[in-house]
């Protein structure tokens, strides 16, 4: 049985997390000035922003009873903290009295108090709570077909992400209805099972909730199986793809907000970018005509937003401009320079001007060239999908592959990752993402 006390425990823990958070952001910005008046008077107005942070993290999900093992909990702290900054920020913009009360600048010690708090939080919840709750794996059915259930098991057994153990696993491909039936009820009946892990509008589970309704009586506990796939993986499986499950989940009416903040952080970002670009000039231009004298910028024309054709700049990295093709059937060489330019990136540095201009963004899917696009969308279902958000500098894909597809599979394999970005979008991922890339492009200049 799944302890019911857990979501006490963590609510208890945030709490006392929030508080250290708010000592510390004022430690930070006073120093050993700090003393107990001082933070007397700063925790009567943070502890409005504490109540709600509650309120918000209920609604986000983070007290739910499967969020014991579903835990996109770094991510849903990072939204749920910023929307909680916002807030706090208006509250202390339309009440002045509250700079009177604090001392000391408000704007100042709740961005402190913010990132603080995201790191804390994640910290009690992913490492040290796991350590004080009863450090059992829940015992669980699991129930899916083919390759993506061998993944999940898998991942079950070897990661330590996973709170749940796998008592029995069901594939849907080599078992009729009546033997899925009868091993379902046989363990619920012998076993102690925590969770049942299966995709209730499969066409051979359909046939069997009836027999598996009265054990939601016993505290077992139904999670989707690919939801769980998602959260173990950070993909979307590929089997999930249907015209269906497209329509509904690729759904724009909802994120026209985030759209609006993601362009104004786009163009803000630009500006900082563009002038790393202009200094890079003379610096590439000399390097490009020193190693080859060929031409310093190349153009391409790449698949953008709802299909239709960009034009981005890049540093010339290779021997010539070519029509896109798998690296490893390409005579196209990269030169000497520009082995250089593509591991620190600098190669892409010109296509802030696509930024700039509305034809990309910092974070999305990479637009693919023409040629290779139009191939990839004939031998992979679906594949276009993608484009029906602006293209990025970098992506979910990018940063969570070791290296850039060079097949058919592995582009089924970006095109999961890319799914998950576009049905997840949101300001926490887009920074995590941003986080990752500086992370991979610090590692590659030695830093």
């Amino acid at each position: 049985m799944i302890n019911k006390k857990e979501p006490f425990i963590i609510g208890l823990g945030d709490v006392i997390v929030l508080l250290l958070s708010l000592w510390l952001a004022l430690y930070l910005r006073l120093g050993n000035t700090l003393d107990m008046s001082m933070w007397t008077n700063h925790l009567v107005p943070f502890s409005f922003i504490f109540l709600y942070s509650l309120v918000i993290f209920y609604v986000a999900g983070l007290y739910a009873r499967h969020a014991v093992i579903l835990r996109k909990t770094a991510l849903t702290i990072l939204n749920s903290q910023i929307i909680n900054a916002l807030i706090a920020a208006l509250i202390f913009y339309f009440t002045p009295s509250i700079s009177n009360i604090i001392e000391v600048s408000p704007k100042t010690i709740l961005v402190i108090y913010t990132v603080v708090s995201i790191l804390l939080l994640s910290t009690w919840r992913i490492f040290i709570f796991p350590l004080i709750s009863s450090g059992k794996k829940y015992q669980a059915i699991i129930i899916g077909r083919g390759e993506e259930l061998k993944e999940l098991l898998h991942a079950v057994e070897t990661s330590s992400k996973s709170m749940v153990k796998c008592s029995l696993s069901i594939d849907l491909d080599n078992l009729s209805v009546e033997e899925i039936r009868q091993k379902i009820v046989r363990s619920l009946e012998n076993s102690k099972i925590d969770y049942v892990i299966l995709d209730m509008y499969d066409e051979k589970v359909k046939p069997i909730l009836a027999d598996l309704y009265s054990t939601i009586f016993t505290n077992v506990q139904y999670v989707n199986f690919y939801d769980f796939y998602e959260d173990l993986f950070d993909k979307i499986p590929l089997s999930r793809l249907k015209y269906s499950w497209i329509m509904e989940r690729m759904s724009f009416s909802d994120v026209r907000a985030y759209d609006i903040v993601k362009r104004a952080g786009d163009i803000f970002l630009s500006v900082f970018v563009s002038i790393v670009f202009i200094i890079s000039i003379p610096f590439v231009f000399i390097l490009i005509k020193l190693d080859d004298r060929g031409p310093v910028f190349i153009k391409q024309k790449r698949i953008g937003k709802d299909n239709k054709l960009i034009g981005i700049y890049k540093y010339r990295s290779m021997t010539q401009n070519d029509g896109g093709v798998w690296l490893a059937q390409n005579e196209n060489k990269v030169t000497k320079v520009g082995y250089f330019l593509r591991k620190t990136r600098i190669d892409e540095l010109p296509q802030v001007l696509s930024v700039l201009s509305g034809d990309m963004s910092f974070v999305g899917p990479r637009p693919d060239i023409i040629d290779l696009g139009n191939k990839l969308a004939h031998d992979i279902p679906y594949y276009t999908i993608r484009n029906v958000i602006k293209p990025g500098l970098s992506g979910w894909a990018q940063v969570s592959q070791d290296k850039p597809p060079q097949s058919v599979e592995e582009t089924k394999i970006r095109l999961s990752y890319d799914l998950y970005y576009i049905q997840n979008r949101s300001l926490g991922l887009d920074i995590k993402i941003v986080l990752k890339t500086i992370k991979t492009l610090l590692s590659r200049v030695g830093m």
